[in-house]
């Protein structure tokens, strides 16, 4: 797409994303995610975003429904978990 498509977008995500959703990714963040990896029996790479969800208390809804939501959802975790096809539309 280009360097003026990829500024243009990173303008627009500057505008739309609150600050509180925005978080640093480094060592010291992975480190923490890590333990999750054992805990949820999940990806090093799906620890970052429950993570991320924990942390905020967000909703989580991942695409990957067996290697994720259901391990997920097996530890009853403090936040709501859904598939996306769980939703409607």
């Amino acid at each position: 797409m280009g360097l003026d498509a990829a500024r243009r977008a990173e303008r627009f995500l500057d505008r739309v994303l609150h600050p509180r959703l925005v978080l640093s990714c480094d060592a010291g963040y992975c480190r923490a995610a890590h333990r999750l990896c054992h805990e949820y029996g999940v990806y090093a790479v799906d620890a970052l975003y429950l993570k991320a969800a924990l942390d905020s208390g967000a909703i989580l809804v991942p695409l990957d429904e067996r290697d994720f939501v259901q391990r997920v959802r097996r530890r009853r975790p403090p936040i709501e978990v859904y598939h996306v096809s769980e939703f409607p539309y």
